[in-house]
């Protein structure tokens, strides 16, 4: 029964979708915020930390039969008090990170704003070894089937400074250990490409949902031969790194941020928050 579902999907999937489609997703991330250790931090603070932090952040995935783009929305966030005496925060982000898939070749181009500089981040995308459960039902207009895999991740964080941070706590985020999480994603046939979010792609069908630990990705809606067109091409700006060097100058840059920013605590008599994913 399995492999004539399985057929059936790939059979679908053989058909031809010759102009763009746009797809617009609502990504959440679910976090446990503990503010337990600041007991000195306004309350008015932690109400603006936690709604900027529960909402959903919007992203569009431009996508032909043979690559996607994928970026988030552009959003103009209100100004934020800053200078010495003041209150600087970093909530994770990219409103400028491009993502441009090869669907046939599962090779992937990253444009990656650190700090205000752009890389390059190439890779091949792994096929995970899909389970399709059978199970189906319907999102929106489009009857969507289940396919999970199971890998090991590091488990969720929500890392919080606030003044001085201590030794014990740093070696506390060293000894995490990575966690197994099945991952849950549900395509429909009804739009015969294997496009999809970010690294969710690959199936015989087009993603409408994710549920990957604590990050949830829904579909919200899709548009067929869209109006603002934009051109499939690898994004081209920035300095050209692998994933392992771009890992290691991001740490050494959120290192070196961190203290600059303890230092102008140690001097300054207000607070400050650094908020790091």
């Amino acid at each position: 029964m399995k492999t004539l579902f399985i057929t059936f999907l790939i059979f679908s999937s053989s058909m031809t979708y010759a102009q763009q489609i746009k797809a617009t997703y609502a990504m959440k991330v679910t976090r446990n915020m503990d503010f337990s250790g600041n007991p000195n931090m306004p309350k008015q603070v932690i109400e603006r930390i936690k709604k900027r932090l529960s909402e959903p952040v919007n992203y569009d995935l431009f996508f032909d039969q043979n690559q996607s783009i994928y970026k988030q929305q552009q959003k103009l966030d209100a100004p934020q008090s800053g200078g010495r005496g003041g209150m600087w925060t970093q909530i994770g982000g990219g409103s400028q990170n491009i993502t441009h898939t090869n669907l046939v070749t599962r090779k992937q181009t990253n444009q990656q704003d650190l700090f205000g500089k752009m890389f390059l981040v190439k890779k091949d995308v792994k096929t995970p070894e899909w389970n399709f459960t059978g199970e189906s039902k319907q999102i929106g207009q489009y009857t969507a089937y289940e396919a999970t895999y199971t890998e090991m991740q590091n488990p969720p964080q929500f890392r919080m400074s606030f003044g001085r941070r201590g030794n014990n706590d740093e070696e506390k985020e060293k000894e995490q250990e990575k966690i197994e999480v099945t991952v849950s994603v549900w395509f429909t046939p009804d739009i015969p490409i294997s496009a999809g979010p970010d690294d969710y792609f690959g199936l015989p069908g087009f993603v409408l949902m994710v549920q990957d630990n604590n990050k949830a990705l829904v579909c919200t809606e899709v548009q067929m031969n869209p109006k603002d067109k934009i051109k499939l091409t690898p994004p081209k700006k920035g300095d050209e790194v692998t994933w392992k060097e771009f890992n290691e100058i991001r740490e050494k840059k959120a290192k070196e941020m961190k203290d600059r920013f303890q230092n102008n605590s140690n001097r300054d008599s207000q607070n400050r928050i650094f908020i790091r994913n």
